[in-house]
């Protein structure tokens, strides 16, 4: 039986990253709740394949883009969490 294994060349993770950009403008209208949260894998996936990527080998524009795609998954992970927090205080987290 022959072993099949997926390759990834990070295409898979701009179309992912231009999703998730042109979700932004809808996102900002709504008005924040809990399931910001299902965000937070597409995000944090897209920066951890980019950080993957320079960790195997490959330099030049990926090794800034890895930094800032790290940099943008953890202020947008950090809102949500500080998003969360807000709602925790003011009771509106679970209703």
């Amino acid at each position: 039986m022959a072993c099949i294994v997926p390759v990834s060349y990070g295409w898979e993770d701009v179309l992912q990253g231009l999703i998730l950009l042109r979700l932004l403008p809808w996102l900002f209208q709504q008005p924040f709740t809990a399931t910001y949260w299902a965000f937070t894998l597409g995000i944090a996936a897209l920066s951890l394949a980019s950080l993957r990527l320079v960790e195997r080998g490959m330099t030049g524009m990926m090794q800034e883009l890895a930094l800032l795609l790290f940099m943008g998954a953890n202020i947008a992970i950090g809102s949500i969490a500080l998003g969360t927090v807000r709602l925790l205080l003011r009771g509106k987290l679970l209703s």
